[in-house]
């Protein structure tokens, strides 16, 4: 009885010191307004939008932010364990890519100052109803002083999507709002005359004076 009360003490002060780590973590998922969303969080996406191509798509609304007193460098890791159609998008840290496939993938890597918080800019855009699920993790980065390679350094908190498409009851946000300007930029915020193949910034102002900036990516 001893032992087993031991190890049960010890089961619980690991899974103590694991919930504080994580909440430790530099990087740290978060909404609009910079609240903090708990690690372990299933996150129900049902509303969506269409954008100024006629795509249907569905915002995460995730953000992330640097908690921590110093710089630094993350990225994230994540798995689509459903993609019934369409495509799963995220442009975080940096760079936007599209996946239109299961399976596991990890971003590229980017400096977070301190304090700061990043719209990840992580979306579904499906073609028809369904569902698509995606598992994200975020990570830190460390540079190998010889060869100033950035590598894969700790694992942080995980956050699950689950998005749900269906063409009726669900609530759009930009449905019969006027478009006011439509903007192109490029990555280094150079405006453009029209979009490119390749990743660039489109800038939406509409009547009632919301402005709506997301990265695209053009084939």
């Amino acid at each position: 009885m001893l032992m087993k009360k031991f190890f049960t003490l010890c089961f619980g002060l690991i899974a103590a010191l694991a919930v504080k780590a994580q909440s430790d973590f530099p990087l740290q998922f978060a909404d609009k307004d910079g609240n903090i969303i708990a690690d372990g969080t299933t996150l129900n996406v049902t509303t969506y939008e269409t954008d100024d191509f006629g795509e249907v798509v569905m915002p995460s609304g995730l953000f992330v932010k640097n908690t921590s007193g110093e710089a630094v460098q993350g990225g994230g890791t994540y798995t689509i364990k459903t993609l019934e159609n369409g495509a799963f998008q995220t442009c975080y840290p940096t760079n936007c890519v599209r996946q239109t496939k299961t399976g596991e993938f990890t971003t590229s890597d980017g400096e977070f100052a301190t304090g700061v918080l990043k719209d990840m800019q992580t979306e579904w855009f499906p073609t028809a109803e369904g569902k698509c699920v995606v598992i994200y993790q975020l990570i830190t980065f460390k540079q190998n002083p010889i060869t100033k390679k950035w590598t894969k350094d700790a694992s942080g908190p995980v956050v699950t999507i689950n998005f749900t498409y269906g063409t009726s009851g669900l609530a759009t946000t930009t449905a019969g709002k006027q478009v006011r300007q439509v903007e192109y930029y490029s990555l280094v915020g150079r405006q453009i005359q029209k979009p490119v193949n390749g990743v660039y910034i489109v800038r939406t102002t509409y009547n009632d004076g919301n402005v709506v900036t997301r990265k695209h990516l053009n084939y």
